[in-house]
């Protein structure tokens, strides 16, 4: 996939925050979508959440090899024991249900199953419909928006290294509040991601 963070969105970036200049110039600033469903990116998601990259590629493999083909019907075929068969916690089983009911046949998201469903809802709405299934919160769905989707509008305001990124990108005492966050950030609009991806990486330099 191309880079989502071309030299003209970067200079529209800039002039919206000339005091970032020095940051944008010491970082490689490289954002290619994955493009990948929403399903599958939840599930992986989910399966992540709090474990080790390693321990979560285990489960994760494990999943797969019990359910075949990742899709909500291959999800809901299998009971909750069983998908805790694989190492998944209780909760997670659960969460897997969820967005394997969201997605599914009836589902409220049926039809939103494919990137190109999503192509023409706003960033805010794609959004409320994600977090509306239990078990996927505020930031998995940013993480969508910005790694699987390449939106250029979005703010993680909460994530802990966007707002620690913040506090060195603007030599502030303090890590900023996810409010502070958000208003610091006003006048990136709308390209907040670059500067939520900028903070990430501004953290790497010494």
């Amino acid at each position: 996939m191309r880079n989502v963070l071309t030299k003209r969105v970067l200079e529209r970036f800039q002039s919206k925050a000339p005091e970032l200049e020095k940051f944008i110039g010491a970082t490689r600033m490289v954002l290619k979508p994955t493009k990948k469903p929403p399903f599958e990116m939840l599930v992986h998601s989910i399966v992540y959440q709090q474990l080790s990259g390693k321990a979560a590629r285990t489960i994760l493999g494990r999943l797969l090899e019990l359910v075949g083909d990742l899709t909500p019907s291959s999800i809901l075929s299998h009971s909750e024991d069983q998908l805790r068969s694989v190492g998944l916690s209780r909760q997670k089983a659960s969460y897997l249900h969820n967005v394997a009911q969201a997605f599914g046949e009836g589902g409220f998201l049926e039809e939103y199953n494919s990137v190109e469903s999503l192509r023409k809802l706003s960033s805010e709405k794609i959004l409320q419909l994600f977090v509306d299934i239990k078990g996927v919160g505020e930031w998995t769905a940013q993480m969508y928006l910005i790694f699987s989707l390449g939106r250029l509008d979005v703010l993680s305001p909460k994530d802990l290294g966007v707002r620690k990124g913040v506090m060195k990108m603007y030599e502030l005492k303090d890590v900023p509040t996810p409010k502070e966050v958000e208003h610091i950030a006003q006048h990136w609009h709308p390209l907040e991601t670059v500067g939520t991806y900028l903070a990430w990486r501004v953290l790497e330099i010494d």
